[in-house]
Protein backbone atom coordinates (compact mmCIF):
# COMPACT_ATOMS: atom_id res chain seq x y z
CA UNK A 1 0.00 0.00 0.00
CA UNK A 2 1.84 3.37 -1.04
CA UNK A 3 1.98 5.72 1.52
CA UNK A 4 0.27 9.42 0.89
CA UNK A 5 2.66 12.74 0.71
CA UNK A 6 1.85 15.92 1.08
CA UNK A 7 1.42 16.59 -2.85
CA UNK A 8 -1.32 13.24 -2.79
CA UNK A 9 -3.73 15.34 0.37
CA UNK A 10 -6.02 17.92 -1.30
CA UNK A 11 -8.04 20.10 0.73
CA UNK A 12 -11.69 19.42 0.31
CA UNK A 13 -13.68 20.78 -2.18
CA UNK A 14 -16.25 23.78 -2.13
CA UNK A 15 -19.23 21.33 -2.97
CA UNK A 16 -18.01 18.55 -0.74
CA UNK A 17 -17.83 21.03 1.85
CA UNK A 18 -21.33 22.73 1.26
CA UNK A 19 -22.58 19.33 1.37
CA UNK A 20 -21.28 18.03 5.09
CA UNK A 21 -23.91 18.89 7.62
CA UNK A 22 -23.18 21.28 10.54
CA UNK A 23 -22.13 19.50 13.76
CA UNK A 24 -24.39 19.56 16.27
CA UNK A 25 -22.71 20.48 19.45
CA UNK A 26 -26.00 20.61 21.76
CA UNK A 27 -25.59 17.10 23.10
CA UNK A 28 -21.85 17.45 23.37
CA UNK A 29 -20.01 16.07 26.32
CA UNK A 30 -19.19 19.28 28.84
CA UNK A 31 -15.96 19.67 30.40
CA UNK A 32 -16.80 19.38 34.43
CA UNK A 33 -14.71 21.80 35.73
CA UNK A 34 -15.28 24.96 33.07
CA UNK A 35 -18.34 26.02 35.15
CA UNK A 36 -16.82 25.72 38.64
CA UNK A 37 -13.66 27.66 37.53
CA UNK A 38 -15.55 30.32 35.70
CA UNK A 39 -17.14 30.95 38.44
CA UNK A 40 -14.43 30.70 41.71
CA UNK A 41 -11.66 31.24 39.30
CA UNK A 42 -8.80 28.60 38.79
CA UNK A 43 -6.87 27.23 41.55
CA UNK A 44 -3.92 24.84 41.34
CA UNK A 45 -3.36 21.72 44.21
CA UNK A 46 0.25 22.73 46.26
CA UNK A 47 0.24 20.48 49.11
CA UNK A 48 0.88 16.88 49.24
CA UNK A 49 -1.33 14.47 47.63
CA UNK A 50 -4.37 13.92 45.72
CA UNK A 51 -7.02 16.97 45.69
CA UNK A 52 -9.79 16.89 48.09
CA UNK A 53 -13.09 15.84 46.69
CA UNK A 54 -14.82 18.45 44.44
CA UNK A 55 -12.01 20.73 44.36
CA UNK A 56 -9.81 18.94 41.43
CA UNK A 57 -8.82 21.60 38.69
CA UNK A 58 -9.03 19.21 35.73
CA UNK A 59 -6.16 18.16 33.63
CA UNK A 60 -2.74 19.83 33.80
CA UNK A 61 -0.23 20.17 31.34
CA UNK A 62 3.43 19.03 32.03
CA UNK A 63 6.24 22.15 31.46
CA UNK A 64 9.82 21.89 31.92
CA UNK A 65 11.85 24.36 33.94
CA UNK A 66 15.63 24.59 33.88
CA UNK A 67 17.59 26.10 36.67
CA UNK A 68 21.56 25.28 37.83
CA UNK A 69 21.69 22.74 40.27
CA UNK A 70 22.70 24.88 42.77
CA UNK A 71 19.42 26.71 42.30
CA UNK A 72 17.45 23.18 42.36
CA UNK A 73 19.08 22.90 45.83
CA UNK A 74 18.20 25.80 47.41
CA UNK A 75 14.66 25.60 46.34
CA UNK A 76 14.12 21.72 47.44
CA UNK A 77 15.78 23.30 51.38
CA UNK A 78 13.25 26.11 51.43
CA UNK A 79 10.32 23.66 49.84
CA UNK A 80 11.48 21.31 52.85
CA UNK A 81 11.78 23.64 55.48
CA UNK A 82 8.14 24.75 54.78
CA UNK A 83 6.76 21.10 54.70
CA UNK A 84 6.07 20.89 50.96
CA UNK A 85 7.13 19.25 47.75
CA UNK A 86 9.29 21.14 45.54
CA UNK A 87 6.88 20.82 42.87
CA UNK A 88 4.05 21.96 45.04
CA UNK A 89 6.87 24.86 45.82
CA UNK A 90 7.17 26.08 42.39
CA UNK A 91 3.58 25.56 41.92
CA UNK A 92 2.72 28.17 44.70
CA UNK A 93 5.70 30.39 43.90
CA UNK A 94 4.26 30.38 40.31
CA UNK A 95 0.72 31.41 41.46
CA UNK A 96 2.40 34.09 44.09
CA UNK A 97 3.93 35.75 41.24
CA UNK A 98 1.26 35.86 38.73
CA UNK A 99 -1.54 37.25 41.58
CA UNK A 100 0.60 39.77 41.81
CA UNK A 101 1.94 40.77 38.25
CA UNK A 102 -2.06 41.11 37.34
CA UNK A 103 -2.87 43.18 40.39
CA UNK A 104 0.34 45.84 39.52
Amino acid sequence: MKKATAKDQRPPSARSLREMPEVDFSNARRNPYAERIAREGYTVHVRRGRPARGTETGPTTTKTVRFPEAIWELLAERAEGEGMTLHAALRAAVLAWAKGASAA
